[in-house]
């Protein structure tokens, strides 16, 4: 199979992992909002075309200037739906929150995208803890999750090799 049909498919099922958990047992904000967040406090983001991506911030298709892939979502962390934006090499969902569309997740489809330290999929789990540390959680024996203020960043590992790099709001 093509390689970015493989990455598609995996980028859809992450989507439906990601809906299965927020709606059956995920971190559920029990009045639908967003916990708001401070601008002077640092927390996990990503850049791309100059433009700052991060989770719980007001997103803007515009400034981004490029065309994606638009579909929709029920949103289960949220009321309404979810819009997802699939770009070539990367997708970001966006959840309407107090009327504003707000960055949810953003997710790595393949090895062109990388995290601000420097991280991409493709690299050896070595190199993720050499730039981001051992203060990680471990969940489903492969994912290893980062928090910083209201983000977490997920690493999907097989084999001591990243495969999914994915950035997420905390909702309560």
């Amino acid at each position: 199979m093509n390689k970015k049909i493989i990455f598609v498919i995996i980028a859809i099922l992450i989507i439906v992992g990601i809906v299965g958990i927020v709606c059956f047992g995920g971190k559920k904000n029990s009045d639908n909002n967003a916990k708001e967040t401070n601008a002077d406090q640092s927390t996990f983001s990503v850049k791309y075309k100059e433009v700052d991506i991060t989770p719980g911030k007001e997103f803007s298709e515009e400034k981004i200037g490029e065309e994606s892939n638009l579909s929709e979502i029920p949103s289960c962390a949220f009321n309404g739906v979810d819009k997802v934006y699939t770009y070539e090499n990367f997708e970001i969902i966006v959840a309407s929150v107090n009327g504003e569309d707000t960055v949810y997740s953003v997710y790595f489809d393949d090895d062109t995208m990388e995290t601000p330290e420097g991280v991409k999929v493709t690299d050896t789990k070595d190199k993720m803890i050499e730039k981001y540390g051992t203060n990680y959680k471990q969940e489903l024996g492969n994912k290893y999750i980062y928090t910083n203020n209201n983000v977490e960043l997920s690493f999907i590992i097989e084999s001591d090799v990243i495969t999914a790099i994915e950035y997420t709001l905390i909702t309560k």
